[in-house]
């Protein structure tokens, strides 16, 4: 987990954020909460079951100075009340806590307004996997299950945007394909073909990005050098622009089972990150998913 240390940094750096969890009375949650609080990362609204909350809070010896617990009847009232306090500022972030995805991202696309105008809602990942030699991006493997060559560049644009927040570089985006040969029977290649023209034509901005660019080509640069792939991308990819939900959500947890990957996750194109977790993701990986969103969130 040595480069998530440099996310850990960027998160401990800002300070003052409060964070609203939908449905946060789970014990791996509570466990990501306090190594946040110890380091005065955020401040955090739970909204749960106040008797489960109360137990785990004890449990991790967890005080009320950085902490407030929110009664909510059922998970969905709990993401009501998280998302309401999101909206009205009482905290800078949502979270999300044992609410499923569907329901929280369909509460937030039914209002809207925390969208940030002409975007859409997207996921990203970040991964530190061992045998890759940077922080590794990923999008979007949650939410769009398979979008349109517009929705593309959208996807991309909220990509490059947490990127360039974090990093203040442009990012080296590859976009996926299974080959790297443009053919018009794989409408995946013809998109990433179209968003490379795109962003030679200024159509695409802040990012460098190469495609269609098959896997091994995007992260191994001996595997571009032998097929004779001529690209700044190429072997050095940052962020990994997937087709379809269907490759992404492999790629994911591929990565995560495989490879030895510690992950976390976002949803993106609101207007402060929203902390995307798994009711399967250890402590953490929910940690990290703070950090993530902490990293990539501003308070102006």
């Amino acid at each position: 987990m040595h480069k998530f240390t440099a996310l850990e940094k960027m998160a401990a750096a800002k300070q003052g954020f409060t964070i609203a969890i939908a449905a946060s009375d789970d014990p791996s949650i509570l466990k990501a909460v306090k190594k946040a609080a110890d380091q005065q990362m955020a401040t955090f609204l739970l909204y749960g079951d106040i008797d489960r909350l109360k137990q785990f809070m004890k449990e991790e010896q967890l005080t009320e100075d950085k902490i407030t617990c929110i009664h909510a009847p059922s998970a969905d009232r709990a993401a009501d009340m998280a998302i309401e306090a999101w909206k009205s500022g009482k905290a800078e972030m949502l979270m999300k806590g044992i609410v499923s995805t569907d329901v929280l991202a369909g509460k937030i696309l039914k209002d809207k307004t925390m969208l940030k105008p002409g975007s859409i809602l997207s996921q990203l990942a970040i991964f530190d996997i061992p045998s890759y030699h940077k922080l590794l991006f990923l999008t979007d493997a949650g939410i769009n299950i398979a979008p349109s060559l517009e929705l593309k560049r959208k996807i991309l644009d909220n990509a490059v945007s947490v990127y360039t927040k974090m990093l203040h570089t442009e990012p080296k985006v590859a976009a996926l394909a299974a080959t790297e040969k443009v053919n018009s029977a794989m409408p995946a290649t013809t998109d990433a073909a179209l968003l490379s023209v795109m962003q030679q034509r200024g159509q695409v901005t802040n990012c460098q990005i190469d495609g269609p660019l098959a896997l091994d080509s995007a992260l191994s640069a001996q595997s571009a050098a032998i097929k004779k792939i001529d690209s700044t991308v190429a072997g050095d990819a940052d962020i990994l622009l997937v087709p379809e939900i269907e490759s992404g959500n492999m790629l994911y947890k591929s990565f995560t089972y495989t490879a030895g990957a510690v992950s976390a996750s976002l949803l993106v194109g609101t207007k402060s990150p929203v902390i995307l977790t798994s009711r399967a993701d250890d402590s953490t990986s929910k940690y990290f998913a703070i950090c993530f969103a902490i990293a990539a969130a501003s308070l102006a």
